[in-house]
């Protein structure tokens, strides 16, 4: 009888957790300002004022200055007080979130249309290759090397495939993890694919709560659940959702009267069209080479297929590097693939080949198309150097290759190729392979379980291109993901 009874008990517990889950968790975050109104001041047909409604007391948000941002906070408590925002935020506390895979004109957008105005309207931001958050933050917080460039990876020395979902939600052996201050637990990042509005809006009550309960000179938070919203909700609904991150970080900008030196910035950008798995399993087998989940011949092939992502981490022999990346380049839905030729990087293409050579410093680059011109950067190298930002043998240097190819259809390209075959992972691909927006390549399983209407990892700018706002001047127009930090006050 007590068997039973402890038994019965105990499914009640487990069906009451569910309930639970189901029923309340996730729910829209409870904010204590709300909304009473928007009013434009002087009849320019733009919103100026914002009044809210907070602990039982009145607060207005206004721009005085009509340019667009909060400058100014009235207060009634009970009389009003004007706070001013135009001043520095040097020697205020400091807060960083990163609201993962949104992308700039999404952001753009939402702020014309009256959201995120406690910040400067937002400027491009210009992630890495691959794309992919682990890689992207690494680069944003300058930490050490992750082990893959998925949480699922290839594991060199071992020869075999290591991590996956263990590693997701143990967060073991990922460097930049320990830099963060919030980052939502690894249990629920794949939850966010099958229940995304849920998962999005426990992920924004805890980043809040989590928060407020810290006393930090400093605050580096990561809102990963962004990105799984863009990845499987349409467009619009993404947008709009996208609402209820304003209201929370409202919330926090008021809690401090705008006394914060705030920055807001997403690590990469989001392809926002549907996106089919490509299956290279089948394509090179008709190739001759098979695809496993360790290196046994020339013939062998790894690629860890975790995220749905637009670029493929390809591991293989040596010897078998420039043949693989020939016949890669001709599969369906792939851009281009790149390899470390000694010090070079190669890149082949359908379209041709080319490739970027460093200077002994490393900081300087030099691009040659040697058949075709795979990512048409020959005419930009050629200006480069007619304008002398050249040396004597035409190696150019890495700042001035981002201000020449921000805007190009393969952002920041040299350098992001460069440092993506170099950097940032200590299990390095022989080939990294850039796939086509439309195209994805991850877990077979989990290519069925979802409709995948978003995705990145390529080089292609929809994927490269996030967005940085600031509660004060940014102070240029596009930035390199490996500046973001640099826009907080020293």
């Amino acid at each position: 009888m007590k068997i039973r009874i402890v038994s019965a008990a105990f499914a009640a517990l487990v069906l009451s957790g569910v309930v639970y889950s189901v029923g309340f968790w996730g729910n829209p975050v409870p904010l204590q300002t709300h909304l009473l109104e928007k009013l434009d001041t002087n009849q320019d047909g733009q919103t100026d004022t914002w009044r809210f409604a907070t602990g039982g007391h009145d607060l207005s948000e206004v721009d005085s200055n009509h340019d667009g941002v909060v400058d100014q906070l009235e207060l009634t408590n009970p009389e009003i007080k004007r706070l001013n925002l135009s001043r520095s935020t040097t020697g205020l506390r400091q807060l960083a979130v990163c609201l993962d895979g949104v992308p700039y004109e999404v952001m753009a957008r939402l702020w014309d249309e009256g959201l995120f105005r406690e910040f400067s309207r937002p400027v491009k931001m210009i992630s890495v290759f691959p794309s992919v958050s682990d890689v992207a933050m690494t680069e944003v917080l300058h930490a050490e090397k992750v082990p893959g460039y998925e949480n699922l990876y290839f594991d060199v020395q071992r020869n075999q495939i290591a991590g996956g979902a263990l590693s997701t939600v143990s967060k073991a052996r990922i460097p930049y993890l320990e830099i963060l201050d919030y980052d939502e637990p690894g249990i629920f990042k794949g939850i966010a694919y099958i229940l995304p509005v849920k998962t999005y809006r426990a992920d924004l009550g805890r980043f809040l709560k989590r928060y407020n309960a810290a006393d930090l000179g400093h605050y580096r938070a990561h809102v990963c659940s962004t990105d799984s919203l863009c990845h499987v909700m349409p467009p619009e609904d993404f947008r709009q959702l996208l609402h209820e991150a304003d209201a929370v970080l409202r919330e926090i900008f008021l809690r401090h009267d705008g006394a914060l030196d705030f920055v807001v910035f997403s690590d990469h950008g989001n392809s926002q069209v549907l996106s089919t798995r490509v299956d290279v399993e089948k394509f090179l087998a008709e190739q001759g080479f098979q695809v496993d989940s360790s290196i046994k011949s020339e013939k062998s092939v790894v690629i860890p297929g975790f995220g749905l992502v637009g670029v493929m981490a390809v591991y293989c022999k040596a010897e078998s590097t420039l043949k693989l990346a020939q016949v890669l380049s001709h599969c369906e839905g792939v851009d281009f693939c790149c390899f470390l030729n000694q010090k070079a990087a190669e890149i082949v293409s359908a379209k041709g080949t080319a490739r970027i050579l460093a200077d002994a410093s490393g900081r300087s680059f030099k691009y040659e198309a040697t058949s075709g011109d795979p990512l048409e950067l020959s005419s930009i190298q050629q200006r480069l150097v007619q304008d002398g930002y050249a040396d004597s043998q035409g190696f150019v240097k890495t700042d001035a290759w981002f201000k020449a190819t921000s805007e190009h259809e393969f952002p920041d390209a040299v350098n992001a190729i460069y440092r993506g075959l170099t950097n940032h992972v200590s299990n390095q691909a022989n080939l990294l392979v850039s796939l086509k927006d439309g195209y994805q390549y991850g877990s077979k399983f989990f290519d069925k379980l979802v409709t995948l209407r978003s995705t990145h990892g390529s080089l292609r700018k929809s994927s490269m291109t996030g967005f940085l706002m600031r509660n004060a001047a940014t102070g240029r127009g596009t930035l390199a993901a490996r500046d973001v930090l640099g826009t907080l006050a020293r």
